[in-house]
């Protein structure tokens, strides 16, 4: 009897990498919800031994006594720290303890209280925060506190602060930092805005202008006031805060999300070729003060940059405002920038900076050519700038309206030193005659008159 080679059938590759593909898929999704469910896990574990550390502070802050319910370094002052770190389960918590008083409403506020009492009652708030779960996403627990008998004033005023953006709305969750050394004892508080961008405080020792007070926010400008003139040279925007005992004293401090300039330097000759290790100055952005006596504004921010080996650059989270560039490159000139300068930065943006350099030992012509009665730039104007040495060149002004000679060719157009003849035509407008002396760069505005 014959043996017969049975063939086997076996798999192919396609159906190899089929199954392959289809198992790290399957794979890739079990651990993904395997992984998301432990983070999950532990983080509950997290929450509830952080709620247990934040009920377990509150309890020792209600067996204390009214007088001696306060912070070290708050209003009202006493023994609690305002923050701690505690280490549990091998896991490290911050307990943040912030004790106030508070005038209550239904006898009126500040001045307009009936019995002129500012510090009705204290309340105290205990939050618990861990890696991964920042301050306001923590465990909290906050509790009231009333004084045995009838409240009693224990001076000072009411003092609320406001951190809005530039449309005037609130700001929730800015941490804020308010000093004070100059009264006993010396206040030092660390707290946040509510969910109105609002901080109140009651009992606040009076002070003329000795607040400090430094607020920040993730993606935020960050603002710290500053003394009056003349201890500051010039005048503040956002001096020290006042209290004034009895009152209810309210100071609002403005910021805006942070932006970012992403700056380009090109060559006049040719605007897509971009130039390296261009060195230039940024200044501008919030206003921080005016000069004293003056309108004229003292600005944050005065940093130097240089563009990258591809010609551009990054600059981020600055503050909005307007900005001017400086260059600080030998040899070149900055003969204009897209958008023009003084650059306005709107807050929570990011703008492409454009700045178009020539070089400044080169024999040529910025013509810039406007309206004679209104000042704008006119574009498609017809520029023709020759001499009796065989230079005769026409170009067409742009947008900006302007020209550049000599323009970029193959091989290269050169000027000389020298005076030429400038004639300019547009329609709707009396032609131009006049002349101009080129040495290295020069520029020159023309004015050309509309046709009655």
């Amino acid at each position: 009897m014959k043996n017969k080679n049975k063939i086997r059938p076996g798999f192919s590759i396609i159906e190899v990498v089929a199954a392959i593909f289809l198992f790290t898929v399957v794979f890739v999704t079990v651990f993904g919800s395997f992984k998301a469910g432990l983070t999950s896990l532990v983080q509950s574990r997290h929450r509830t031994e952080a709620a247990a550390l934040a009920n377990e502070k509150m309890e020792i802050i209600r067996n204390m006594t009214y007088n001696d319910i306060g912070t070290q370094g708050g209003v009202p002052s006493g023994v609690l720290p305002q923050n701690e770190s505690v280490t549990k389960s091998n896991q490290r918590f911050n307990v943040h303890t912030y004790v106030r008083y508070v005038d209550d409403p239904e006898d009126g506020l500040g001045a307009a209280d009936t019995n002129h009492v500012l510090t009705d009652y204290k309340e105290a708030k205990v939050e618990v925060t861990w890696s991964g779960v920042q301050t306001g996403h923590g465990a909290k627990v906050v509790s009231r506190f009333v004084p045995n008998g009838v409240e009693t004033d224990v001076g000072g005023g009411s003092f609320r602060l406001n951190i809005l953006d530039g449309s005037g709305a609130g700001i929730p969750g800015v941490s804020t930092h308010i000093v004070n050394n100059s009264v006993s004892p010396k206040v030092n508080i660390n707290t946040y805005t509510d969910s109105y961008g609002t901080i109140l405080m009651s009992g606040m020792p009076a002070g003329d202008r000795n607040y400090v007070i430094t607020v920040s926010k993730d993606g935020y400008e960050s603002v710290t006031t500053l003394p009056p003139y003349p201890i500051t040279t010039f005048d503040p925007t956002d001096v020290h805060a006042s209290v004034m005992a009895g009152d209810l004293n309210t100071k609002a401090i403005i910021i805006d999300k942070l932006s970012n300039f992403h700056m380009y330097a090109r060559d006049i000759l040719n605007y897509d070729n971009l130039l390296p290790n261009i060195h230039f100055n940024l200044k501008g952005g919030r206003v921080i003060g005016l000069e004293y006596g003056t309108t004229n504004e003292i600005t944050g921010y005065d940093q130097n940059f240089a563009t990258g080996a591809g010609g551009d650059v990054s600059v981020s989270d600055i503050s909005p405002g307007k900005y001017n560039i400086i260059l600080n490159e030998p040899g070149y000139v900055i003969v204009g920038t897209d958008p023009f300068l003084p650059i306005a930065l709107a807050p929570d943006q990011s703008l492409d900076v454009n700045f178009v350099l020539a070089r400044s030992n080169v024999n040529s012509l910025l013509a810039t050519v406007k309206n004679s009665q209104t000042g704008s730039v006119l574009s498609n104007a017809s520029v023709h700038l020759f001499n009796g040495s065989g230079t005769d060149i026409t170009l067409i002004t742009g947008e900006k309206g302007q020209v550049y000679f000599p323009p970029s060719t193959d091989p290269p157009t050169n000027l000389s030193a020298g005076s030429y003849s400038l004639e300019v035509s547009l329609d709707g407008y009396d032609n131009y005659s006049g002349s101009v002396n080129i040495n290295q760069f020069t520029q020159k505005e023309i004015q050309i008159v509309p046709t009655p």
